[in-house]
């Protein structure tokens, strides 16, 4: 229900707008024409400047980054250019929980704390009944919008029950329905990942430059792009979104620098690493080759190993691409938990009378953390540590004939000197519990799969003054 507020005399014609304004802020939008379009509630969504509000708040948060941009930024670049506003539309909203007509009153005190704080901060001129304030009691609308671009998996039945009631105003008879599916699991989900974003005041600003070809005027097929570059989709089309990762490759930068004792040399450890993320779930999936390959015949030293590694990672933080949707930065990041195993064979001599021989295999759990490097960025860092159990079998061996050590043929033995006939490979047994790894390691997002999603039309409704 829109309302409409005295506002200051008009002081006459402003300079012409600087367009670069609209350009970097999609809320703030460019017309040559004082004749101005209706916006959609999706086109608000995706256009507009939103002040999230914490539960039952109607005080402007303290800190909040959108208020600082327009304090900062946007109306003190509208005043010194001294644009000529058309419109500004503010909107204030509530989220579904608690009772209708508080929540009636949340939707109105937050579009009109937006709206003090912005007219306070304006000296340009602003023409009689340029607000236009509008408040959504509970915002079933934009619940919706948030749903069909996440591609949720909910809506399809929360978009049946909001055609079913809400066109005859039985939004509690909606409220109880929408508790009861899933068991409640349902709710409590919209309640975590949407209603959040629902307790907000949002604005778009709407300027007038100077007059320029018919083809230049501001249209609603121009909000629609403006829109679509926001991911809005348009019924009957199919919109291609950002790209999602696969599949990263990565390497553990620790293991360059390993020195090893015995061998009494520097050592580094080649290893490379992928790890696979699908679009779903909290679950990643990985493996890794390690493969040191050292040798320094003279001196009888060799450092010879193959460690093949398969594991599991459960991201405290969902992955899901419903919860994470393309262009919101790295999907599977931030703490996680694993579970692995592993297979290793060594060769491992430290001078002519030191040498062992063996496989062996492993088990263990991890934790870690990984942080994308930018939000548009290929490149994440972790960090990480194993623990677990590696069991092996070996065998010792030497340089040169240990029955006979005048035997000099230059090759190296087991070291066995009973009957040779009773020699049986892998008659030793190692095993080791504590840490196994640790990393600190650099992936790349090498792969990415195409998201594509099928445009589902939602009753919009258009943006007006009270009479």
């Amino acid at each position: 229900m829109g309302t409409s507020l005295p506002m200051r005399p008009t002081a006459g014609d402003s300079l012409a707008a600087d367009t670069a304004l609209s350009k970097r802020y999609t809320y703030v939008v460019a017309a040559d024409s004082s004749e101005m379009p209706h916006l959609s509630a999706e086109q608000l969504y995706d256009m507009a400047a939103a002040v999230v509000f914490p539960v039952s708040d109607t005080r402007l948060p303290i800190g909040d980054k959108t208020l600082a941009e327009l304090e900062n930024e946007v109306l003190p670049r509208i005043n010194s250019d001294s644009l000529r506003l058309l419109r500004i539309v503010l909107r204030g909203a509530a989220s579904p929980e608690g009772p209708r007509k508080f929540n009636v009153w949340l939707g109105q005190e937050r579009a009109k704390a937006l709206y003090d704080f912005v007219n306070s901060r304006l000296t340009t001129n602003v023409p009689d009944g340029s607000f236009y304030m509008q408040s959504e009691a509970e915002d079933y609308q934009t619940l919706l919008h948030m749903m069909r671009q996440r591609n949720d998996r909910d809506y399809g039945l929360v978009s049946k029950l909001c055609a079913i009631y809400l066109p005859q105003g039985r939004t509690e008879e909606l409220k109880k329905v929408l508790m009861e599916q899933h068991f409640g699991l349902l709710w409590q989900r919209l309640q975590t990942d949407y209603f959040p974003v629902l307790r907000a005041a949002r604005m778009v600003i709407f300027y007038q430059k100077e007059p320029k070809k018919e083809s230049g005027r501001i249209t609603q097929s121009t909000l629609s792009d403006l829109s679509n570059q926001n991911n809005l989709n348009t019924p009957g089309e199919q919109t291609r979104l950002a790209r999602r990762e696969l599949l990263s490759v990565k390497t553990n930068l620790l293991f360059y620098g390993v020195w090893m004792p015995g061998y009494n040399r520097y050592c580094p450890l080649p290893n490379v690493a992928v790890e696979y993320y699908p679009k779903h779930g909290h679950f990643t999936y990985g493996a890794s080759f390690d493969c040191p390959w050292w040798q320094d015949y003279w001196a009888h030293k060799y450092f010879q190993v193959r460690n093949y590694q398969v594991e599991a990672r459960y991201y405290l933080r969902s992955g899901d691409i419903r919860k994470n949707p393309p262009g919101q930065g790295a999907a599977f990041r931030g703490l996680y938990l694993q579970g692995y195993g592993h297979l290793g064979l060594f060769g491992i001599c430290f001078d002519e009378n030191r040498g062992w021989v063996g496989e062996g295999v492993g088990a263990g759990v991890g934790i870690g953390f990984v942080k994308q490097l930018g939000r548009k960025s290929r490149w994440r860092l972790e960090v990480g540590l194993q623990a677990g159990v590696f069991v092996c079998k070996y065998d010792p061996y030497q340089y040169e004939n240990p029955v006979n050590p005048n035997y000099r043929d230059h090759l190296y033995y087991y070291k066995w000197t009973l009957e040779p006939e009773l020699f049986k490979k892998r008659q030793y047994r190692f095993s080791w519990f504590g840490p196994t790894r640790i990393g600190i390691t650099l992936s790349y997002d090498l792969l990415f799969r195409r998201i594509q999603k099928r445009g589902v039309s939602l009753k919009s409704y258009e943006i007006s003054p009270l009479p």
